[in-house]
């Protein structure tokens, strides 16, 4: 399936611009994100994981709740 939207980030670090090809757009918008239960927002983190580099990835681990995997997610794009 080819790519139908970028994401482009900024890499601090290593000076340099990331663009992020997603073959599916995960989520619609801020309110489809405040809607989604803990199941919902791990599917739209691991889609976004499945992507990125590995230092941009979101923390998905059950010790972060859920509003710290919507706000990463929301720092991303």
């Amino acid at each position: 399936k080819p790519a139908c939207i970028a994401l482009q980030n900024e890499d601090a670090d290593e000076d340099a611009i990331v663009i992020t090809a997603l073959n599916v757009v995960p989520f619609c918008c801020h309110a489809d994100l405040v809607t989604m239960n803990r199941s919902q927002l791990l599917a739209v983190a691991n889609t976004l994981n499945a992507k990125l580099p590995r230092a941009m990835q979101i923390d998905t681990s059950a010790s972060r709740s859920d509003a710290f995997i919507r706000n990463s997610v929301e720092l991303l794009v």
